[in-house]
């Protein structure tokens, strides 16, 4: 028998859509264990896969509807208590998917426990990262428990008999951190869902992420403004966008929300895609290869595994200048890019080879 444990499920992004790719590891799905989720956001399969939640996770007003965010962030505090109480008496592998707390988990000593690391906690180990992502009264409420969340993540951190890290930056952090080695299983992406038969425009440019500081909306849009002959599409929605929508440039164009088979469309139509944030990983530089579309990205996080300089894009030092971001986009527009070279590169990220290698890494810690 197996458990996956996650720490919660608020809609399909980029570590549920990991989880749903575990699902195809085992011979039988395993059963699902999370804080909190919300159901009518899952697809089926992994919906009802799932065999436990908290109590609090199910109360009415934390239920994610949408683009809500919902009340369940407030229930962190609570969190530790739930993960490092669960019951897993019975089962021979546990699987943890954790940015969170569900790597807590408490199991026998007959148990394997493996956990797939997306990040430790950032907003207790690397509070100055966090700064531009959490803020108001969320982030005092956050900096007030950072002393207890990073007390029980340290023991925690002791109970996984593996670690699975999605990045080398991940894998870095976890020995930074914890002091301990990780395998490094790249996310699984999916590769094989963009068009090929799309006419591309080389002066388009494609931006897709929330409109939050850490993003650089600001910084990338300004950017464009003294590049009048090419063009940049944004699509994401957040809470910078009243004030980006006041200075874009006439060349700059924001759309918002849009449709996943419109958004393929537009990776496959642009000239290049840029990702300029630092990320854990960066499921969306994968997605612009697998479109056969280069990459302009900040040299740091997950980038440095995907965008390899010269063959997939161009990497930047500092994110923040826009002159920087200026000089990489021109350099995409310049340079002559192969699509099929792109697209076997995202091929390295592919929900197959994902399935490969965790299969292989559990198997080498003696989990059947």
């Amino acid at each position: 028998r197996t458990a996956l444990v996650h720490d919660w499920f608020q809609g399909l992004h980029g570590s549920e859509r990991t989880v749903a790719a575990m699902l195809d590891v085992f011979e039988r799905d395993p059963d699902v264990f999370t804080f909190h989720a919300a159901h009518e956001l899952l697809p089926d399969r992994l919906a009802s896969a799932i065999v436990k939640e908290s109590r609090l996770g199910r109360l009415p007003g934390v239920r994610q509807r949408g683009h809500d965010p919902g009340r369940w962030r407030w229930l962190l505090p609570y969190m530790p208590y739930y993960f490092d109480h669960l019951d897993l008496d019975g089962y021979e592998l546990v699987l943890s998917s954790a940015h969170a707390c569900a790597a807590g988990v408490r199991t026998s000593p007959e148990t394997v426990h493996a956990c797939y690391c997306h990040t430790p906690m950032r907003y207790v180990w690397m509070p100055e990262a966090e700064r531009n992502r959490v803020s108001g009264v969320k982030g005092a409420a956050l900096r007030a428990l950072r002393g207890r969340l990073r007390r029980f993540d340290r023991r925690a951190s002791e109970r996984p008999d593996l670690y699975i890290a999605n990045s080398s930056a991940v894998a870095d952090r976890i020995r930074r951190f914890y002091g301990r080695e990780a395998l490094i299983v790249p996310p699984p992406v999916a590769v094989d869902d963009f068009p090929r038969d799309v006419p591309r425009d080389a002066t388009a440019f494609l931006w897709v992420h929330r409109l939050v500081a850490y993003k650089r909306p600001l910084e990338v849009a300004e950017a464009f403004r003294e590049l009048p002959d090419l063009r940049l599409t944004m699509v994401g929605l957040g809470p910078l966008e009243d004030e980006l929508r006041e200075q874009l440039p006439p060349n700059v164009e924001l759309l918002g929300w849009v449709e996943r088979e419109r958004l393929a469309e537009l990776f496959a139509q642009a000239g290049g895609f840029i990702h300029v944030g630092e990320e854990d990983f960066g499921i969306s530089m994968v997605e612009a290869l697998a479109a056969g579309t280069p990459v302009l990205a900040a040299d740091a996080g997950g980038a440095r595994d995907i965008v390899r300089p010269e063959r997939d894009g161009v990497l930047i030092a500092d994110p923040a200048d826009p002159l920087q971001i200026r000089a990489g986009v021109r350099e995409l527009a310049e340079r002559s890019w192969d699509a099929e070279d792109l697209r076997g590169s995202a091929q390295r990220f592919s929900e197959e080879r994902f399935r490969e290698r965790l299969a292989e890494a559990l198997r080498a810690q003696g989990a059947r």
